[in-house]
């Protein structure tokens, strides 16, 4: 009936050397953490970050295969079934008459099993250290130390049924012991009827069936108990599922109660084989209902003393007569289980062996194989705990980390390319935009100003006060344009920039609302999780449904969600602006001079001599207009705004078209901005990612210019810690997979 000890050796799990390796957190930790700051997690810490109950159920795992071995005579079996299938009366056929009396049976609602009930062996108790171990594995499957089953009947039936309506009790089982079983050498768990709905409050169906299957880890065998018209039932169908999934390997058997006797034993084997087959049951028992007459052919009559109580009327067996009802009562009759064969000519109204009798189960229950059942089950629970609960849980948790960061860098760069990139009227980006910053003003003056023929120069006044830069940028710009014809022009300029016309004016505000618009405010989201996690302050709420903030010290009243949260745009504003200033200050991106030289040169040298601006300026006159109004933005704007222009935008914003076009048009020019554009995106990126709390990307983004994939060098901004909430990045450690799999092997058949 049982498998026979498999003849390949299991491999032997060392618990403590396993658990040292699940707390490691230096050379074998489980996890690394890439940003914000470098580290290493243990993976019982990861674990805990996302999935708190699996930490306890490893350990619970864990120990109770370590201390498997010391019970390899003392196997439990579990049955388990629905209301009224008769379940508590199948584990009251192994108890004595004082253990009967303790326990609950009936077809009625304050009759049913609503606690686990372990019942063990008197013998068991005696062993002290037993006894605590047995203890210690029963709490530590439903999460509750057990308490003892009373000896007066009448509060057993209380505790049985759960009378005081608590559904917590539900996960605290109830520990009786019973002489009868000191013979048979086994614990027989008597499991809360799987009810069909929470109508009782005592429990949802999946609560118990959770529990059921923490409860299956402490059994060597499990029984399933079941009425003769629930062979569709989608119940059953769980508990034996519940117990091949969980216990994989541990014997599981069948019993059918109140079985009719218009259904004979062998169809009753071919009613549920199909069920059993699939779900690995290795026998099938079988009860008539003895409260119908016509049941007595097929009820066996076993030659001990117990038999004769079993009958629907009992009798004396001193006088021949039937027993009177108070002694009926006493003496309720008990099923009588017999293995069903599908050869009808073996079965009942037949004689069938002792052996065929549920009841001389316990004593044919091979330990050795048995326990090594147990053991190998104990195992593969352990191994899917840890391999495809709590590491998969990890592994998700780390790609979801890179994927969450990676949707970050795709908003970041979508927002600022609406100010980086100089697009087509259909979107399609043509050029990047420079950071028009003192760096790349100067040496875009100086450049065009000593390689500018002679007749450009009227009006300007060059070299030195071009190279003596020293003031604020208000006095750059004068020393270019000291006419009042240049201080017009620098100003047609500046209009054009504010007007979008022209370049992005990168402020924050605007920023923000670009991010809002593709998407940040869901992506970011680790800036709401936080204020979540944070201890809201008072407030109150106000006709409208927000909630309103204690004064601060200014006095001001702050209006937040109706939670008592900020709204996002307050949230994002502040890192935004950070960012911004922080850019501003740290872009220290030049342009390559040489081939800047090259290509201005090249750009004079295709200018007609008679070629003139409307208005009198010279060539290079306008120029400097166009760098010095570039240069006021954050003078007349503030310093929180900065622009991004492409030099054919400068250009042809001050109207020199015909130079905009032979600059766009040479390719060795065009590159020289490009160029540097391209690394101030990246930096710009890099410093938005550093005060968001996101990891700068790794590896570089792509950007998509003129047809042409072009990927985004390394940022040269230092990397700045922020104050702010931060998006965690992790990786799996290959590391520790690789020892993981050398003290907890997977099994064939295992997922890996």
């Amino acid at each position: 009936m049982f498998p026979l000890r498999r003849s390949t050796k299991e491999p032997e799990i060392d618990w403590p050397a396993l658990l040292a390796l699940l707390e490691d957190d230096d050379r074998r930790a489980t996890i690394a953490r890439l940003a914000p700051t470098p580290g290493r997690e243990s993976y019982l810490t990861a674990l805990r970050r996302m999935q708190s109950s699996v930490v306890a159920e490893t350990l619970t795992a864990g120990r109770r295969l370590d201390t498997a071995g010391r019970l390899v005579d003392r196997p439990t079996i579990a049955v388990a079934g629905m209301l009224n299938s008769g379940k508590t009366s199948l584990v009251s056929s192994f108890l004595s008459p004082a253990g009967q009396a303790r326990t609950l049976r009936g077809t009625s609602n304050r009759e049913g099993t609503h606690r686990f009930v372990l019942w063990l062996p008197q013998s068991w108790r005696d062993d002290v250290e037993l006894w605590s171990l047995l203890v210690s594995r029963i709490g530590d499957s439903l999460g509750h130390p057990p308490e003892d089953l009373s000896e007066n009947p009448d509060q057993a039936a209380s505790q049985y049924n759960n009378r005081s309506g608590d559904h917590s009790q539900l996960s605290v089982a109830l520990l009786a012991t019973d002489p009868a079983l000191d013979e048979l050498g086994v614990g027989l768990l008597d499991c809360p009827d799987i009810v069909s709905d929470e109508e009782l409050g005592l429990g949802s169906p999946k609560e118990r069936k959770e529990l059921l299957g923490r409860a299956a880890t402490l059994c060597s065998a499990f029984l399933i108990v079941t009425d003769a018209a629930s062979s569709r039932d989608t119940t059953l169908a769980d508990l034996m599922r519940i117990a091949s999934d969980l216990m994989p390997g541990v014997p599981r058997m069948l019993a059918v109660n109140k079985v009719r006797p218009r259904q004979t034993p062998d169809q009753v084997h071919e009613t549920f084989s199909p069920l059993s087959q699939k779900h690995g049951v290795a026998s099938i028992y079988a009860a008539y209902d003895y409260d119908v007459p016509a049941s007595r052919p097929f009820i066996p009559h076993r030659e001990d003393e117990a038999s004769d109580r079993r009958l629907a009327n009992p009798m004396d067996s001193s006088t021949g007569k039937v027993e009177s009802s108070e002694t009926a009562q006493e003496s309720e009759p008990l099923p009588v289980f017999f293995e069903v064969s599908p050869n009808p000519d073996e079965n009942p109204p037949a004689s069938i062996d002792e052996g065929r009798f549920l009841e001389s189960l316990p004593l044919k229950l091979d330990r050795g194989v048995l326990f090594s059942q147990l053991h190998r089950a104990l195992r593969i629970n352990l191994e899917k705990v840890i391999w495809d609960r709590g590491l998969d849980a990890i592994r998700r948790n780390a790609d979801a980390s890179f994927a969450k960061t990676r949707e970050c860098h795709e908003v970041l760069l979508d927002a600022s390319l609406e100010f980086f990139a100089h697009r087509k009227i259909g979107g399609e980006v043509m050029e990047l935009r420079l950071h028009q910053s003192e760096r790349i003003l100067r040496q875009l003056s100086e450049s065009f100003a000593a390689t500018a023929p002679w007749y450009a120069r009227w009006g300007v006044r060059l070299n030195s006060t071009i190279r003596r830069f020293v003031g604020g940028a208000g006095d750059f710009m004068r020393s270019l344009t000291p006419s009042a014809l240049s201080q017009k022009a620098a100003d047609d300029i500046k209009g054009r920039f504010r007007s979008g016309e022209y370049g992005g004016l990168i402020a924050p505000e605007g920023l923000l609302a670009e991010i809002e618009r593709h998407g940040g405010t869901v992506v970011l989201s680790h800036y709401r999780d936080h204020q979540t996690e944070a201890s809201p302050g008072k407030h109150s709420i106000d006709d409208s449904g927000l909630s309103l903030e204690e004064p601060n010290e200014e006095g001001t009243v702050t209006i937040s969600n109706q939670r008592g949260f900020v709204n996002d745009a307050e949230l994002l504003l502040p890192p935004i602006q950070r960012a911004v200033t922080r850019f501003e200050q740290d872009d220290f991106t030049t342009l390559d001079p040489r081939r800047l030289d090259e290509a201005i040169r090249m750009m004079w040298s295709e200018i007609p001599m008679h070629k003139k601006l409307a208005h009198g300026l010279t060539p290079l006159a306008t120029i400097f207009a166009a760098f010095g109004a570039a240069l006021m933005i954050p003078v007349d704007f503030g310093h929180s705004f900065i622009l991004a222009a492409s030099i054919p935008e400068l250009l042809a914003a001050a109207g020199l078209g015909a130079l905009a076009a032979m600059w766009a048009g040479n390719q060795g020019a065009r590159e020289v901005g490009q160029q540097a554009a391209r690394q101030q995106l990246a930096d710009f990126l890099a410093v938005l990612c550093d005060e968001l709390g996101v990891a700068r990307p790794d590896p570089p983004m792509k950007v998509r210019v003129a047809n042409h994939q072009v990927t985004l060098p390394a940022s040269r901004i230092a990397r700045s810690e922020t104050s702010g909430p931060t998006m965690p990045v992790y990786r799996v450690r290959d590391e520790f997979v690789s020892e993981l799999n050398k003290l907890l092997p997977r099994s064939s058949g295992i997922k890996k």
